[in-house]
């Protein structure tokens, strides 16, 4: 099986505000996506709040400086789902959608309305991505290595995020 990157442009994806998890918990989420037979490559593991268009970071820290803290991220299961010209299946840990996230959601597209690029509160789908596959090769991914009961995931921050060539999460900026 070889992972495959996001056929994404970068301007469409240039930065954005994420949940990010303590060491302990981005250790075990890089373990499983290994332990799936994922590639997770250099991308920090996430729950994304908002994708913008512009690389605004000192924007993007205040907003981030400006939400409220969240006790937990509750993880709900596995999503598999296949990118838009169908090449790759994104594997993806669910996080419920809590009224916390709708309302941060709703603050994030209030305080950037001039740089999102039209997203909406309803579209919003949080969740945790552990890699990528090749279509055809979703049989190689071991599903056993998933845990009958998921973590919680505790105490994550809402940090500013730079998102590299591929448009994924590659630097946290504090």
């Amino acid at each position: 099986m070889r992972a495959v990157e996001s056929r994404y442009s970068a301007e469409k994806h240039m930065a954005s505000v994420n949940l990010i998890f303590d060491d302990e918990q981005t250790t075990y989420l890089r373990e499983l996506s290994e332990k799936m037979n994922l590639d997770f490559g250099e991308f920090i593991p996430h729950a994304t709040l908002i994708n913008v268009a512009e690389q605004d970071i000192p924007r993007l820290k205040l907003a981030a400086a400006a939400l409220p803290s969240l006790d937990k991220l509750v993880l709900d299961g596995v999503n598999f789902l296949p990118d838009e010209v169908g090449n790759c299946v994104w594997v993806e840990l669910r996080v419920q959608k809590t009224s916390w996230m709708v309302e941060v959601r709703r603050k994030l597209l209030e305080i950037l309305d001039d740089i999102h690029p039209g997203l909406d509160i309803d579209g919003f789908r949080p969740r945790i991505t552990l890699g990528c596959v090749e279509a055809g090769t979703l049989g190689d991914v071991n599903m056993s290595a998933i845990p009958r009961q998921l973590p919680v995931i505790t105490k994550p921050r809402a940090a500013a995020c730079y998102n590299g060539v591929h448009g994924k999460v590659v630097e946290v900026v504090e």
